[in-house]
């Protein structure tokens, strides 16, 4: 009797919680296959995916090969045009260089020898000692030792611009080289020059012969036998001021 009121109360508390029990666990069934279908769903999604986006990237104008292909080519027109501005710019240096040289060269004049002999007295802005005068004074010029009666040639071609009879070195003839922009000046010469103020005269040409017009003298020994000769930067200002040593066109 017992066992029967037993069996009735489990068959009754089966029908009263068993359909909650077997609802739970249907529950998690469900959720369970939900979930494992989920990520299996997901790893088939992913792969044609990554697949396909792998091709895409490959496929693409930009994608990694041909950017770096694209980089390749920039680098080279960029080197290539920073080679072609290096050669621009030495091509302009050497041209420039060249036309200093040539404008150098142009302005540089080739003097020769007024008279052969050897240099007494050197070219000095300090003043030095003048035998006949008995006084320092500087020389803008160089005294070239030579007999009187030399003939005094002119060192390059030009113009006579000046013949002066009344100066410190007695006749004196200037003559002008507008190749070089310079003038020559060429004292103690005889009164019987060769040439006139207007003259064109020719490299090597005959001007003068040396003289004994000198008002300075430079010893007892040398006397009046020297060409005084100068080189003048142009003939706007006074000796003075444009002279230059003639030693640096004309050596002895």
């Amino acid at each position: 009797m017992e066992n029967k009121d037993n069996n009735k109360s489990v068959l009754n508390f089966l029908k009263k919680e068993g359909f909650y029990v077997i609802l739970f666990v249907c529950l998690c069934i469900i959720a369970t296959v939900t979930a494992i279908t989920t990520k299996n769903n997901k790893k088939v999604d992913n792969s044609p995916k990554t697949t396909q986006n792998q091709k895409a990237d490959s496929n693409k104008p930009d994608g990694s090969v041909s950017l770096s292909q694209k980089d390749k080519e920039i680098n080279n027109a960029v080197q290539v045009k920073q080679n072609e501005d290096v050669k621009k710019a030495d091509t302009g240096m050497q041209v420039s260089t060249e036309k200093e040289v040539s404008v150098s060269n142009s302005s540089q004049p080739e003097f020769i020898k007024p008279v052969e002999g050897e240099i007494v007295m050197k070219y000095s802005q300090t003043p030095v000692w003048w035998e006949t005068s008995k006084s320092y004074r500087p020389n803008f010029g160089i005294n070239i030792k030579a007999n009187v009666g030399t003939p005094v040639k002119a060192v390059a071609s030009g113009e006579v611009k000046s013949i002066n009879e009344n100066g410190s070195f007695g006749t004196t003839v200037t003559i002008y080289h507008p190749e070089s922009g310079k003038a020559t000046v060429y004292g103690n010469l005889d009164k019987e020059v060769k040439v006139k103020k207007g003259d064109k005269v020719t490299q090597g040409q005959e001007i003068g012969k040396i003289g004994k017009t000198s008002l300075r003298g430079m010893s007892e020994e040398i006397g009046n036998n020297f060409l005084h000769f100068e080189v003048l930067k142009n003939l706007k200002e006074d000796a003075q001021y444009s002279s230059e040593n003639p030693e640096k066109y004309i050596k002895y």
